[in-house]
């Protein structure tokens, strides 16, 4: 194939309306669309090829795109709400992709086994979210995706409120940020030296993650929102059992997250899990992002779209 004004064929497999997004962009740009497993937002896809059978979305396909994140049990690809389209196993995705020759299968989050299967099966595989460009670009949703959440369980305003941020990475540290500068009380828990005293310098209460119980129970007793970016958990039973309010306790970590899950709730703790936060509250945005992070990683297999 030729690289200069070459089009190509796409197989856009599961996910949400971020995958709409890069679609709609791709036919912008002169490319063919096939898409399956997306449900009645397919309608959203007008110039696209719309597939029941993902056999069929894959054939002709030069690359197949997976969502963000391609799975929950790492086994089943993740796919939107749609009786009418069976159910795909990853490893079955990707021996289509070797049987119909596909150039490439870009996705998110994607399990170890997978890309090792592919790697097998001499299918080149990319996993679009360990860009740290596109991850940079996906803490601004995020950290604004909680704040609505915390608005939308409480009554109060943000303004005087007492939040406990878990964690200051980017995500974390946009949150104290917006948080802070909306007039809210901010403590920041940390587990690492030079973090603690950046958070400091940075004007927000600094505690430790893995100290004193007593301190982060206190922290956590004392607050009326808890935004969680930690994916191992630090609020433990012991923690917990210091805990006498019922704070809301936001979960933006992946899986295990950052809280002992029975112990919330035998101590009332409210805990709202939220996954995928750019694709629920700012999904054309989130899928801008990642159409430009595609976009990249093709263009460094000659594929320019």
């Amino acid at each position: 194939m030729s690289i200069n004004n070459e089009k190509y064929c796409f197989s856009i497999i599961g996910g949400d309306y971020r995958q709409i997004v890069v679609a709609n962009e791709l036919i912008r740009r002169g490319h063919n669309v096939k898409i399956f497993g997306l449900g009645n937002l397919g309608a959203h896809c007008t110039h696209a090829e719309l597939f029941t059978s993902v056999d069929k979305a894959i054939d002709g396909g030069d690359v197949i795109l997976l969502p963000l994140p391609v799975t929950r049990d790492n086994v089943n690809l993740l796919l939107a709400s749609d009786p009418k389209a069976e159910t795909i196993r990853l490893v079955e995705l990707v021996r289509l992709a070797s049987r119909y020759n596909c150039r490439a299968i870009l996705g998110g989050m994607l399990p170890d086994d997978v890309c090792s299967l592919c790697e097998k099966e001499g299918v080149f595989i990319r996993d679009y979210y360990k860009s740290d460009d596109l991850q940079r670009k996906n803490a601004l949703p995020s950290a604004e995706g909680s704040l609505m959440i915390a608005m939308e369980h409480t009554d109060i305003t943000v303004k005087d409120m007492k939040a406990l941020v878990c964690g200051y990475g980017r995500i974390g540290s946009l949150l104290a940020s917006m948080l802070h500068k909306l007039g809210a009380h901010v403590t920041v828990a940390s587990r690492r030296d030079e973090t603690l005293c950046e958070i400091s310098m940075d004007g927000y209460r600094a505690i430790r993650i893995g100290g004193s119980t007593e301190e982060l129970g206190a922290a956590v007793d004392e607050s009326d929102v808890i935004f969680n970016t930690v994916p191992y958990v630090i609020l433990t039973s012991a923690v917990i059992g210091r805990v006498k309010s019922k704070p809301l306790y936001i979960e933006i970590a992946s899986l295990p997250g950052g809280i002992d899950l029975s112990a919330a709730r035998d101590a009332d703790i409210r805990t709202v899990f939220a996954p995928s936060l750019p694709g629920k509250y700012s999904p054309k945005s989130a899928g801008k992002y990642i159409f430009e992070t595609v976009s990249d990683i093709l263009s460094e297999r000659s594929i320019n779209v």
